[in-house]
């Protein structure tokens, strides 16, 4: 599947990350993600057989930092990895509009692969 980035409207840090992976691996059908509760999010490349590609990313949940600078590190991440305990959402970024995603039994089938048998969207 190739990702038109053109056709892409960012509006923040996550979606910007999860771009970045999409453009980074042209497989990916799209990018599964964990929200943890000090606001940052771990996120991988999916594909859609539901295989990860790429490293798990770390996106910090701290205030952004100005232009030049790096972004504070979250000291709960820096502590632990986060996903034992401190998962407060999960779920998968389908780039595109909801008409050009892949239909909902895909995305569930991928979901449950990836997160377990409790995953489940809603068209």
């Amino acid at each position: 599947m190739t990702h038109n980035k053109t056709n892409w409207n960012v509006t923040n840090a996550f979606e910007a990350l999860c771009m970045e992976i999409l453009g980074a691996y042209p497989e990916a059908i799209g990018v599964a993600y964990k929200g943890l509760d000090c606001g940052c999010s771990l996120l991988c490349g999916v594909s859609a057989s539901s295989q990860p590609l790429g490293v798990l990313r770390h996106l910090s949940g701290q205030p952004s930092a100005p232009p030049g600078r790096t972004p504070p590190i979250c000291l709960k991440c820096k502590l632990d990895d986060g996903l034992r305990r401190r998962v407060i959402r999960e779920g998968i970024f389908w780039p595109g509009s909801p008409d050009e995603r892949p239909e909902i039994e895909l995305r569930n089938l991928i979901g449950r692969s990836v997160f377990g048998p409790h995953y489940r969207e809603d068209d």
